[in-house]
């Protein structure tokens, strides 16, 4: 029976992604890579501050099947917009056209998504990806600090972000407690960016984090979707909750 399940989610694709995969294969940790289609190929800095600047060009097309193999590659908009801000039309443009070139590249069916910026949705915009697209979840950057399974999974919050303050109390706490019987099994759900660790000069974060948390027989390490398929299943135990998740 399933106790704990971690899964990680990262947006962007841009060349420190190679460094992140690297280290995620290492230590045989899945990862879920939100990419911008319309963005491959693009060099150009990103700069927060005068200090904090760094390399943010995205990976080309071609190198995605190969970099991203064994894990999963999702939907992330064509060109990163705030999709409440845009017409209706222009969501479906920006999340379908990016789901068929990505499923084009990597020869299997995309079914997921995070949303730009981690906001910029509201319920007409998810509705409109459910009734125009084949994106069937889609993560925030809601942070839960829990390990509760989505009530929605159209507005999927995660746990945290990997660079967080409270990471390492919280993995702490997801590998020496578990779900009381009939309880459902610890969903921990990370997400962030890659150039991010290269900005702060702290790769050994994740090697930290993988380091406590790999190797485990009590954790499952899976995609999103995969946690999405696992939740449609008859293997997921709370029926009641499975009728919300999916609307």
């Amino acid at each position: 029976m399933i106790k704990k399940i971690l899964t990680l989610s990262f947006d962007d694709g841009t060349i420190h992604d190679y460094r992140f995969v690297e280290l995620l294969n290492k230590y045989r940790i899945k990862c879920t890579f939100n990419l911008n289609s319309g963005l491959f190929g693009n060099k150009h800095d990103l700069s927060y501050s005068e200090d904090l600047k760094c390399d943010h060009s995205e990976i080309t097309a071609d190198a995605v099947k190969n970099l991203y193999a064994g894990h999963e590659v999702a939907v992330h908009t064509l060109t990163h917009p705030s999709l409440s801000s845009i017409s209706p039309e222009s969501v479906v443009h920006e999340v379908e056209d990016d789901r068929i070139a990505l499923e084009k590249l990597c020869g299997y069916h995309i079914m997921g998504m995070a949303y730009p910026g981690g906001s910029g949705y509201n319920d007409s915009v998810i509705q409109n990806i459910l009734h125009n697209t084949g994106v069937r979840y889609s993560r925030t950057i809601a942070d839960q600090y829990n390990f509760n399974f989505p009530e929605r999974f159209m507005e999927w919050h995660p746990t945290c972000c990997i660079l967080d303050k409270k990471l390492f109390e919280l993995t702490d706490k997801f590998l020496n407690t578990e779900p009381a019987d009939g309880e459902l099994p610890y969903l921990f759900n990370v997400w962030g960016h890659s150039y991010e660790f290269e900005m702060y000069n702290n790769w050994n974060l994740p090697e930290e984090f993988f380091k406590m948390i790999s190797n485990r027989v009590d954790v499952v390490y899976a995609t999103n979707a995969e946690v999405y398929s696992y939740c449609k299943s008859e293997r997921f135990p709370k029926k009641e909750l499975k009728a919300k998740m999916f609307s």
